[in-house]
């Protein structure tokens, strides 16, 4: 079973354009860093201005609900995450409700798991991680330098500790983030180890193997049992790249943590589709058994599919 954990936005015009229009429009300093020869946005206006030009050009984009669905049978996808994000408070910018990835799990229960997006600057953000359970959404998606708080924050602690008690799995940012507006390494490992300290039966998958302190996040997960690491928004095939960063992965995940790696593609980022990333890592210096661990079968430990 090939499971990829986090696909990327809901296949919804409107939720998938909102998802690619903060990244591109709304954080200064992605689409400078992505996008050539842009200078950093200086005043509010240059901000607007280009998070409604993205808006559109995702929209355009947008895969349809049977164009998604048909990726992932090309890519032998058997199950694949779908979320949305909660930052409005501090971003100033909307983002698509739980309610949109709900609904889409539900009418592909069998080919889709969703993630909801918590603000934990709502006071009552407990109570929204409750409602999203009970519509059927897997587990929660954090993004710090979004949201603005270091993990360890006592806002942060309200969606961790219902989470731990729900038994769903907290999806959090680590790694660097190229937003001119927030700390460089708000995504540091210290704080992952930090949360599972906090929580030790808190289920966390630290987004982007927190690259590129991989070793030291590696070196939490080998800590503390719960937390897991996923390899969205890279491409396997330089982990084999000298100098990547990414040895101590295929050191590590080959043995001592090989049942706490994650496939996960977040293909639009990427712009690659996911059965071409699964071939990437099918193709890396693995065993065969770490291999199927990675692809699916510790997700499916993980999500209680096993």
């Amino acid at each position: 079973m090939i499971i990829d954990l986090l696909a990327g936005a809901v296949p919804d015009a409107e939720a998938f354009a909102l998802s690619e229009a903060v990244t591109l429009g709304r954080l200064r300093g992605y689409a400078e860093h992505f996008g050539g020869d842009l200078e950093p946005a200086r005043t509010h206006d240059e901000v607007t201005a280009r998070w409604g030009a993205a808006r559109v050009s995702a929209r355009d984009r947008a895969p349809a609900e049977t164009e998604f669905l048909a990726m992932l049978d090309e890519g032998g996808i058997d199950l694949a995450g779908v979320y949305t994000e909660s930052f409005g408070s501090r971003l100033g910018v909307p983002t698509a409700g739980n309610d949109v990835v709900a609904d889409f799990v539900a009418r592909h229960p069998a080919r889709v798991v969703g993630f909801a997006g918590i603000d934990p600057w709502e006071a009552d953000a407990g109570r929204h991680v409750d409602e999203a359970v009970a519509r059927g959404l897997s587990g929660v998606v954090l993004s710090p330098f979004k949201q603005q708080l270091l993990p360890e924050d006592p806002r942060m602690a309200r969606v961790f500790g219902r989470c731990e008690a729900l038994g769903v799995p907290v999806l959090l940012h680590t790694g660097i983030n190229w937003s001119l507006d927030a700390a460089y390494d708000v995504g540091h490992p210290r704080h992952v180890d930090a949360v599972a300290r906090a929580f030790p039966d808190l289920k966390l998958v630290a987004l982007h193997a927190g690259w590129p302190w991989v070793e030291d996040m590696l070196m939490v997960a080998w800590r503390h049992r719960h937390v897991y690491v996923d390899l969205s928004a890279h491409r396997p095939r330089t982990f084999t790249r000298p100098d990547s960063g990414w040895a101590p992965l295929l050191r590590l995940g080959n043995r001592q943590l090989a049942d706490r790696v994650l496939f996960a593609s977040t293909w639009t980022l990427l712009g690659v589709p996911p059965g071409r990333l699964v071939e990437e890592v099918r193709a890396l210096p693995l065993d065969d058994a770490t291999i199927d661990r990675w692809l699916g079968g510790n997700a499916a430990r993980l999500l209680g599919r096993a």
